[in-house]
């Protein structure tokens, strides 16, 4: 688990790296539960211990991303708050395209309806197309067609 937080650039020397580490430990927990393989001898040990370092890896990674793209979001204006990520935003961020979306965004947010804007905002929200559907009072189908408006407008816009 420390070896994975050295890979992702977390030192002991951070303020947070107490938090990453129990979130780490809580990941690694998890998967020790799920795990179905005996380990009865050191090969299985072993197996274990890389599969496991791999996913507490790909787990806190993804966190890290989110909290990227998190702190790219908080910087927008606040006009456009309700764009806190996006389903297109999976990529990983760096500084470079930190920058990239921030504009992006921007350039989103300035040709959105306010219902897009709305749905946006809720699917941000975690929320399902059923549960958009049902706060907005519209059928599932016209929140999907909403949706595909958004993502059509996002393709104008990168291009």
């Amino acid at each position: 688990m420390y070896a994975a937080l050295a890979q992702l650039g977390i030192r002991r020397d951070r303020s947070d790296f107490q938090d990453w580490r129990d979130d780490g430990m809580l990941v690694y927990l998890n998967y020790f539960n799920r795990y179905r393989d005996p380990l009865t001898d050191e090969a299985a040990i072993r197996k274990f211990n890389k599969l496991a370092w791999h996913f507490v890896y790909l787990t806190l990674m993804q966190r890290m991303q989110k909290n990227r793209q998190r702190s790219v979001i908080e910087r927008l204006p606040s006009n456009i708050t309700l764009l806190q990520k996006t389903t297109f935003a999976s990529t990983v961020l760096n500084v470079q395209t930190s920058l990239e979306w921030d504009g992006q965004l921007q350039r989103l947010a300035a040709i959105l309806t306010p219902m897009e804007r709305t749905v946006l905002g809720l699917r941000l929200a975690d929320l399902s197309d059923a549960g958009i559907a049902g706060r907005l009072q519209i059928s599932r189908q016209r929140v999907l067609k909403i949706r595909k408006q958004l993502q059509a407008k996002y393709r104008q816009i990168v291009g």
